[in-house]
Parts: structure tokens; C-alpha cells; sequence
């Protein structure tokens, strides 16, 4: 009886301690939460009270140009080389664009001649692999054909020796016999 009272209360515990932390972690969020409103009302606040201040400077200056007073054709001059300023920005900030975009367009022209010289070199190289290992397939082929080369000359010459015993040890006149004469002769053309 107890160890089940034990149990439960620590089972108890436990699930108190849970509940604790989940409170907190949700607390958490709520207060994130809060700060980022917080935040948007602050920036809120601060982008009206500067759009009223320019109008209100605005209405201040439309109100004085209106007058023809010496103060009223000072504005209306700064008011016109604002304009031509103004006018000028434009027409740089247009022209930068243009500029930028085609810093843009030449920069994508860039990239891909270098993908097309990657893939050109790329070529090359696979030509290159291709050539030498068809160098190295007829150098392989040619010292194969070489080395059959020498040992047929080799069979042929050891043939010639034996012949030549053979017509010797025989002690026929080969002089006298054409067609051994030819045999014999024909193995002195046989180049090693």
C-alpha cells in the first residue's frame, strides 16, 4: 500500500512538473509573440508620424508659395532646381539600370561561354585519352607483331640449318640436281 502511494505521488509529481514546463514554453511564445507586435506598432507609429510631418511641411511650403513675396520666389526657385535635380536622378538612375542590365546580360553571356569552354576542354580531353590509348593499343599491337616476327625467324633459321645439314649430311651433289640447287640458293635469300 505504500509503495503505491509512492508511486502515485511521485506520478503526480512528474506530470506537475510537465505541466510547469509547458506553461513556460508557451509563455515563451506568447511573449515572442507580443514583442513582434510590439515591434510592427513602433514602426507603424514611427512611418505615420513621418508621413504627417512631410505633409504638414508640405502645406507649410504650398501655403508660402502661394504668397508673392520675396521668401515665396526663393521656394519657387529652390522648388524648380529640385525639380531639374530630381529629373536628373531619374534620368541616372534609369540609365544605371539600363547599365546594370546589361552588366546583367554580358555576365550570362560569361557564364555560358565558360560552361561551353568547360564542356570544350572536356572534349579535348576525352580526345586526348581517346588518342593515347590508341597509341598505346598499336605500340602493344606492334610489339606483339614483332616478337611473332622474331620467332618465326627464329623457326625459319633453325629450318634453313637443318635443311642445309640434311643436303650436307647426304652427300648428294646438290650442284648437279637444279631443283636441289634451287633449294639451296633460295636458303641463302632467306633474310634473318
Amino acid at each position: 500500500m505504500k509503495e503505491i502511494m509512492e508511486n502515485q505521488c511521485f506520478e503526480m509529481n512528474v506530470k506537475v512538473s510537465m505541466g510547469k514546463h509547458k506553461e513556460s514554453c508557451e509563455a515563451d511564445a506568447d511573449l515572442s509573440k507580443y514583442e513582434s507586435k510590439i515591434e510592427q506598432a513602433r514602426l507603424s507609429y514611427f512611418n505615420k508620424t513621418l508621413v504627417l510631418n512631410r505633409m504638414q511641411i508640405w502645406n507649410v511650403i504650398t501655403g508660402k508659395m502661394i504668397q508673392n513675396d520675396a521668401d515665396a520666389e526663393v521656394l519657387k526657385d529652390l522648388t524648380h532646381q529640385n525639380t531639374k535635380l530630381c529629373e536628373k536622378t531619374m534620368k541616372i538612375l534609369k540609365e544605371t539600370r539600363e547599365l546594370q542590365d546589361q552588366i546583367t546580360d554580358i555576365q550570362k553571356e560569361r557564364l555560358d561561354l565558360k560552361g561551353q569552354i568547360k564542356k570544350k576542354m572536356q572534349e579535348i580531353n576525352e580526345l586526348k585519352q581517346v588518342k593515347e590509348n590508341q597509341g598505346e593499343v598499336q605500340q602493344r599491337a606492334k610489339e606483339r607483331a614483332e616478337a611473332v616476327l622474331q620467332k618465326y625467324q627464329k623457326v625459319t633459321t633453325i629450318l634453313q640449318n637443318v635443311l642445309r645439314g640434311m643436303i650436307l649430311a647426304s652427300k648428294v651433289s646438290w650442284r648437279d640436281d637444279p631443283k636441289l640447287r634451287d633449294i639451296a640458293m633460295g636458303l641463302e635469300n632467306i633474310t634473318n
